[in-house]
This record gives structure tokens, C-alpha cells and sequence, in this order.
């Protein structure tokens, strides 16, 4: 890669936001999707929205092609890093900006720790509600680009249903402001659109995210079936009634083997 390009992508992000050497690089290589490995030829973590904004503005001149990743826990190869190409990875981007209690909202950089959020606002009896099985690792930006959910997306849905703004970056370093919080926004619905585009339409930096109050109380039940399709049935059945768990979960033998 160009000296001067890597000089100058230095400048936007220091010394602690550049990986070059060979060893480090490496654990870049994939994300969950192990079967599909390439080394980048660079990592850049930037801090904020305006060193995210820098660097896509120089790489787009330079026509690098570039791949965004947030924790790498995603299972889709959305991570993997393409021939020539560099990754921006939003890991050092982790300040919680914003937690507002009476309109249950939080705003937060991208790079965010799922679980981490929601012990941030426990303090307030809310909680955010999308719980991805890599939820103590998984960060916030990540869940926008896979639209991520786990047991809880029963009751609550998945990562969409709860993302009410997003500042983002495009390709060629432009800033788009979609962050004010709306319930039914005006004209095309371009949060909805970049949730789950799995970083085809740029980066997410900035995220602002719907909480939900902490239920009083929290009830777990255990059923034991003697194959999988009364477990199904049951399921049905529950639904039908109208019931509506917070979570549900099945496991088949060979998964508890």
C-alpha cells in the first residue's frame, strides 16, 4: 500500500489507530465465518465520526476498497476482508453519549459493547432489548449491520424495532445525520433501509437506540419433551393463546450432547 497514503490515514488516527504489522493484522482475517479468511492489508480504528469520515474520504480517493467490522462475532462474512483493501474497525469507538431515562433513549458510538449498554442503563431500570448469543462481546454498530437478535426477538423483534437514529459515514466520507429520534419519520425511511445492509451503504458511528423498562419480575420455565415435534407444537400453541414469553429457546438432544 501507498507510504503516503498510509502517512496520511496516520495523521487522522495516531499510532494506536493503525495495525500494520503482519501478526496483528492476522486476527482480522474473518469474522465468525472462519471458512473465509483474507489478511487486510491494513486495519485503521478510528475514535469518532470525523476520524471514520477521514479515512473513508482518503481511501475512496485512493480507491481502496474498504470493509467495516465491529466485534467480528458475526456468523454472515459480512467481516471479511477483501484483496487490497482495509479494514475500519469501530472497536475504539465505545462511549456511551447519551442515556436519557424519561424518553428511554440512549446514544452511543458504534463500537459499544451490547451488554455493556444495558448495564449502563440498568441504573435507570431500562434495558436494550435486541440479545444477540454474543451479546457480552458483539457491539452496537455490529447488531445495526447484521440486524442482530437472539431469544428475546420473541417478544421484542430484532435489532430494527429498536433503533430510532443513526449517524453515518459513506464510502466516499460524507456525513449523513439520521439521529434525531422519530417514531414515524418523514419521506423514505433511511434508518429502516440501513439497518441489516451489512455495510453495503456505509458506516454506522453513532446510534441512537430504543430502551425498555426492566420487568418487575422474571419468570423461567423448563419444559421436557420426548422429541422435537410436540416442543414445536407447544410453540404453536403458545402463540395461538397468546402468550407472549420474553424469551424462548429450544435445545434438541444432539445440541445438549
Amino acid at each position: 500500500m501507498d507510504a503516503r497514503l498510509i502517512e496520511a490515514l496516520r495523521s487522522i488516527v495516531g499510532d494506536a489507530g493503525m495495525v500494520r504489522e503482519r501478526a496483528r493484522r492476522i486476527p482480522y482475517e474473518s469474522d465468525g465465518l472462519a471458512l473465509l479468511r483474507r489478511i487486510p492489508d491494513l486495519v485503521v480504528l478510528p475514535r469518532d465520526t470525523a476520524q471514520v469520515a477521514g479515512c473513508l474520504r482518503l481511501l475512496h480517493e485512493h480507491g481502496v476498497p474498504v470493509v467495516a467490522r465491529g466485534a467480528g462475532t458475526g456468523l454472515s462474512g459480512g467481516a471479511t476482508p477483501v484483496e487490497g483493501g482495509v479494514v475500519v474497525a469501530t472497536s475504539r469507538m465505545r462511549d456511551i453519549l447519551e442515556v436519557n431515562a424519561i424518553d428511554r433513549f440512549a446514544r452511543v458510538q458504534a463500537g459499544v459493547i451490547n451488554a455493556d449498554l444495558s448495564v449502563a442503563c440498568a441504573k435507570h431500570g431500562l434495558f436494550y432489548a435486541p440479545d444477540p448469543s454474543s451479546q457480552r462481546a458483539c457491539t452496537v454498530g455490529g447488531n445495526v449491520a447484521e440486524n442482530s437478535g437472539g431469544p428475546h426477538c420473541f417478544k421484542h423483534g430484532a435489532t430494527t424495532r429498536h433503533i430510532l437514529g443513526l449517524v453515518i459515514v459513506t464510502a466516499d466520507g460524507e456525513v449523513l445525520d439520521l439521529s434525531e429520534p422519530a417514531v414515524e419519520p418523514d419521506g423514505y425511511d433511511l434508518v429502516g433501509l440501513f439497518v441489516g445492509s451489512e455495510g453495503m451503504f456505509g458506516i454506522a458511528t453513532e446510534v441512537t437506540v430504543q430502551l425498555l423498562p426492566i420487568p418487575p419480575v422474571v419468570e423461567t420455565l423448563l419444559a421436557v419433551f420426548p422429541d422435537l415435534d410436540p416442543a414445536c407444537d407447544a410453540v404453536t400453541e403458545m402463540t395461538a393463546a397468546r402468550l407472549e414469553p420474553s424469551a424462548i429457546e429450544i435445545l434438541d438432544r444432539l445440541t445438549i450432547e
